[in-house]
C-alpha cells in the first residue's frame, strides 16, 4: 500500500513538471510572436492628394425682363380726340403731349375766368386806396379781396380742366402702338397706348433655398449674372443683382432675386425671356473626400500622411458639396491626406499608402 502511494506521488510531480515546462514553453513562442507582430508590416490606408477648390457655385434659371418704368396711358375724361401726336417706338420725353382731346369749353371757361379775375384785381385795388381816405369800409376791402382769390381759383380750375384734355407722357421712354385716332371719342376706360423706359431691362428669378444661404445683402457684388435671349442670339448680356427679397417663398421654397440690364444699344425689349445663369464667388479651401472626415469629442480631423506617419490634423468644415468637404486648419494643396483605414491610426504611427485604384 505505501509502495502505491509513493509511485502516485512520483507520477503527479512528474506531470507538474511537465506541465510547467509546456507552459513555459508556450510563453515563448507567445511573446516571439507579440514581437514579430510589432514589428510586422504597418497598416495599409487609402489616400489621396488635397485639392484646393472654390466654394462657390453657379445656378441657371429663367426670367421675364421688364422695364425700368414701364406705364399704360388712359384718358382722364371723356372727350373726342383732336390730335394724336405720336407714333408707334417713337422716344418721348417727360411731359411730351401724346394725345389732344376737344377742350373749346375749357378753353372759353378760361378766358372767363381771367376776364373776372382782371375785374376783381382792379376792384380790389380801387377799394385799398378809398379805405386809406375813409371813402369805403374795411369790410368790403375784405369782400373784394375775398372774389379776387376765389377768381384766382377759377382760373386754376379752369386749366386743370385743359390739362385734363392732354395725355402727356409720365416719364421720358418708348410708346406703343395705339388704336385711337383723330374724331374717336374716348374716355378713362380705354388704352391709349404703353410708355416703357428701356435704358435699364430689369430680371427677376427664383433661386432655391440650398443656396440662399451663400447670398448677402452686403456683398451683392459678389453673384455674377449673364443673361441671354433667344431675342438676341449669340450674345450674352451681363447683369448687376440689385436686390435680394427679405422672405422665401413658402410654396416654391426659393428666393426672388432682381438685377438689371444695361440696354444703351437698345437691343432688348420688355417681356422678353432670358436663360439666366448665377455664380456666386466662394473661398478657396482645402477639399477631401467627405469619408476622409472623423470626429470624436474634441471635434472634427483628418489623418494626414507627413513623413510618412500619421499626422492628426483638427479642421472646421467650411461647406459640404458632392462627396466632398471644405475645410479649414493648416491643410496646404497637395498634402496627402487618409480617406480609408483612419480608425487603425495613432498619432506617429507609420503607414503603407494605397491609392485609390478607381482614381
Amino acid at each position: 500500500m505505501i509502495k502505491r502511494l509513493f509511485y502516485f506521488l512520483v507520477l503527479v510531480l512528474a506531470l507538474g513538471a511537465a506541465y510547467s515546462v509546456s507552459q513555459t514553453l508556450l510563453g515563448d513562442r507567445s511573446q516571439n510572436a507579440s514581437k514579430q507582430g510589432s514589428k510586422g508590416a504597418a497598416p495599409k490606408v487609402l489616400v489621396e492628394a488635397v485639392k484646393l477648390e472654390s466654394t462657390g457655385s453657379s445656378f441657371g434659371a429663367i426670367a421675364t425682363g421688364w422695364a425700368d418704368k414701364s406705364a399704360e396711358v388712359f384718358a382722364i375724361v371723356d372727350e373726342k380726340v383732336t390730335k394724336v401726336m405720336f407714333k408707334p417706338q417713337q422716344k418721348v420725353k417727360q411731359g411730351d403731349l401724346l394725345v389732344q382731346q376737344d377742350d373749346r369749353e375749357e378753353q372759353l371757361a378760361l378766358r372767363l375766368a381771367e376776364v373776372q379775375l382782371k375785374n376783381t384785381k382792379s376792384l380790389l385795388d380801387r377799394y385799398k386806396q378809398a379805405v386809406g381816405k375813409g371813402a369805403v369800409p374795411q369790410t368790403q376791402v375784405d369782400s373784394a379781396q375775398a372774389d379776387y382769390e376765389a377768381a384766382q381759383v377759377a382760373v386754376d380750375q379752369a386749366k386743370l380742366a385743359i390739362s385734363n384734355h392732354q395725355i402727356r407722357a409720365p416719364f421720358a421712354g418708348v410708346v406703343g402702338i395705339t388704336d385711337i385716332d383723330p374724331g374717336q371719342r374716348i374716355g378713362p376706360g380705354v388704352l391709349i397706348t404703353g410708355v416703357d423706359s428701356r435704358e435699364i431691362i430689369y430680371i427677376d428669378f427664383e433661386v432655391p433655398e440650398a443656396l440662399v444661404g451663400q447670398l448677402s445683402a452686403l456683398a451683392m457684388e459678389q453673384i455674377e449674372v449673364v443673361a441671354t435671349t433667344p431675342s438676341v442670339p449669340g450674345q450674352k448680356f451681363k447683369a448687376r443683382v440689385v436686390a435680394l427679397d427679405s422672405r422665401l417663398n413658402a410654396e416654391k421654397r426659393s428666393l426672388r432675386v432682381r438685377a438689371n440690364i444695361s440696354n444703351p444699344d437698345d437691343l432688348l425689349r420688355p417681356g422678353m425671356s432670358f436663360a439666366v445663369q448665377m455664380a456666386v464667388k466662394g473661398q478657396m479651401l482645402a477639399s477631401v473626400p467627405e469619408i476622409a472626415l472623423q470626429w470624436d469629442r474634441e471635434g472634427s480631423y483628418v489623418w494626414m500622411i507627413r513623413d510618412g506617419k500619421a499626422d492628426r490634423e483638427n479642421v472646421r468644415v467650411a461647406d459640404r458639396r458632392q462627396g466632398r468637404v471644405f475645410l479649414e486648419g493648416n491643410i496646404t494643396e497637395g498634402e496627402i491626406v487618409v480617406v480609408e483605414g483612419g480608425l487603425r491610426l495613432a498619432e506617429g504611427v507609420g503607414v503603407e499608402q494605397v491609392e485609390d485604384p478607381l482614381r
